[in-house]
């Protein structure tokens, strides 16, 4: 039955047709496991080890210093939902939406979630990971609006570059991550995102 994950003796299921942004929010509350909507199915996310959380707080580092100063619009981090269309909505580890465009996918309400994707996606592989299925979600942040998609693969230090239009680029150690015409001027060795990793 589409919307329902079993776990034990609980069912977790929208009431109606579809998961409300209500009803997603609520899945957090007093309770550890974080959720994302796949194909209008919930599906629990599970915990990441040490090496995902110091990828994912370098560079959430070093993207909000620069987006920070150059007022570039806001950063978030991996509990923000994005809503794409009734059947997706997913939590990217770090994710960027610049100040003309909060205006315009900001949520109604305080408990509301984004309708639409930021503008940039960044995602690092944990080992329950597959890149075919992050990459799946690279192109459907993709057609809900982003703009510039990281997939951050820690064991064989590289990224995937996703812009829209275009195949991805595969970055490896000497390279740099570029933030392009959505982050203009930010630049970071993939040297120092894995350093020590």
């Amino acid at each position: 039955m589409p919307g329902v994950w079993e776990a034990g003796a609980r069912v977790l299921k929208p009431k109606g047709p579809f998961w409300t942004d209500a009803e997603l929010l609520a899945l957090g509350k007093n309770s550890d496991v974080k959720y994302e909507l796949w194909d209008g199915k919930i599906i629990p996310m599970s915990p990441a080890g040490p090496k995902h959380g110091a990828i994912i707080a370098r560079l959430s580092y070093h993207l909000g210093t620069h987006i920070y100063e150059n007022r570039l619009g806001e950063m978030f981090d991996g509990q923000t939902g994005f809503r794409l269309g009734i059947q997706h909505c997913f939590q990217p580890d770090i994710s960027f939406v610049c100040h003309e465009r909060l205006k315009l996918i900001l949520p109604h309400g305080i408990e509301g979630m984004f309708h639409a994707a930021p503008d940039l996606a960044v995602e690092v592989l944990s080992p329950s990971d597959s890149i075919t299925k992050t990459e799946k979600k690279m192109q459907l942040y993709l057609a809900h609006g982003t703009r510039l998609g990281w997939m951050i693969d820690i064991k064989n230090k590289t990224v995937r570059v996703y812009r829209p239009g275009q195949l991805f680029e595969h970055l490896q150690s000497e390279k740099a991550l570029t933030g392009n015409s959505v982050l203009p001027g930010f630049r970071i060795s993939l040297a120092k995102i894995f350093e020590n990793i």
